[in-house]
């Protein structure tokens, strides 16, 4: 019971079940309701974040001093990195471009550990620990892949997401060391904010603005923007748990954690009916790899029982 009590473990708990729900959410949006804009997706999301900060600072429910750019300035880069990763994402919802994106992605653990490697100058990697990150990724890329497929666009902006995210997660972590989560929550959806509207005028996504608005005045009904509301805020909780986790676990457990979750969400989803409608569905290979999934999560949990696998990275410890 005392592990169950632990904030790593909590803030886990948090972060898979605020995870399941947001993408789970996020999907039946893109895919049964056809409102296919990511850009506008993620602007609001942010834009609602920042919403209620700003509330409950104003009204002293938190204790949170106002952003200034000297602060947030620590934390663009990684908050440009995670908003690209977090767009390659949710275009990749409609799962017909770009099918093997979330399958090509479980490989960000492996991403981590590496970057952490380069970056704390460690001069060999310990081998117990690379083969158990590298099954981890393995399994999950077999489990999520219905398809058993790799196509070229998928797997060049899956490996540009996980890159991305993974560097941002590090970055991340790093930074946990200074702020407290709802800080990094705070800073991240200013900056990210800031980031999509310099993107619309940049990128021209006002086609893109403009047709998800007249998709809300012509086709949207109150079921849709019931669902859309929940996305909303289930965006805020993932966002929030995210920090959480990173601050409690560090970057590499938690994405540890979030391929063991896409590996047991693809069936949650599937037996639902909530968003693979199309003409696909789990082969042998798919079980066979949410079984070698549980198996690489037990050892690593085993590993890190006995401190093979730190919380945190060794280059953030030092920070």
């Amino acid at each position: 019971m005392r592990l169950l009590l632990t904030p790593a473990v909590r803030s886990a708990a948090f972060y898979v079940g605020s995870t399941v729900f947001c993408s789970l959410v996020g999907k039946v949006i893109v895919t049964r309701f056809f409102f296919d804009y990511p850009v506008v997706i993620l602007m609001l999301q942010m834009a609602t974040t920042l919403f209620l900060i700003e509330l409950l600072r104003v009204f002293g429910i938190i204790k949170l001093s106002p952003y200034s750019f000297d602060k947030g300035r620590h934390c663009f880069l990684p908050s440009i990195l995670l908003c690209i990763a977090q767009w390659l994402t949710v275009v990749a919802f409609e799962g017909i471009g770009m099918p093997a994106f979330e399958a090509v992605k479980r490989i960000t653990p492996l991403v981590i550990l590496l970057g952490a490697s380069a970056v704390s100058r460690q001069s060999r990697l310990d081998h117990v620990q690379l083969v158990g990150i590298a099954a981890v990724s393995f399994s999950s890329f077999l489990t999520v892949n219905f398809e058993l497929s790799l196509d070229q666009y998928s797997l060049f902006y899956g490996l540009l997401a996980a890159i991305l995210q993974g560097a941002a997660y590090l970055q991340f972590e790093s930074l946990s060391h200074t702020y407290q989560a709802l800080e990094l929550l705070y800073m991240h959806a200013f900056n990210s904010l800031i980031v999509f509207l310099i993107a619309d005028v940049v990128q021209r996504l006002q086609d893109e603005i403009r047709d998800a608005f007249m998709y809300m005045m012509t086709s949207a009904h109150p079921l849709f923007a019931s669902v859309f509301a929940i996305l909303l805020v289930a965006g805020i909780l993932l966002q929030f748990s995210t920090f959480v986790c990173i601050e409690h676990n560090g970057a590499l457990n938690t994405q540890i954690i979030s391929n063991i979750r896409a590996a047991f969400q693809v069936f949650i989803a599937y037996f639902l009916s909530v968003y693979l409608f199309y003409d696909v569905s789990p082969g042998i290979f798919n079980y066979m790899g949410l079984l070698l999934t549980i198996g690489a999560a037990y050892y690593v949990y085993n590993q890190r029982s006995v401190d093979s696998i730190p919380q945190k990275t060794a280059w953030t410890s030092k920070a």
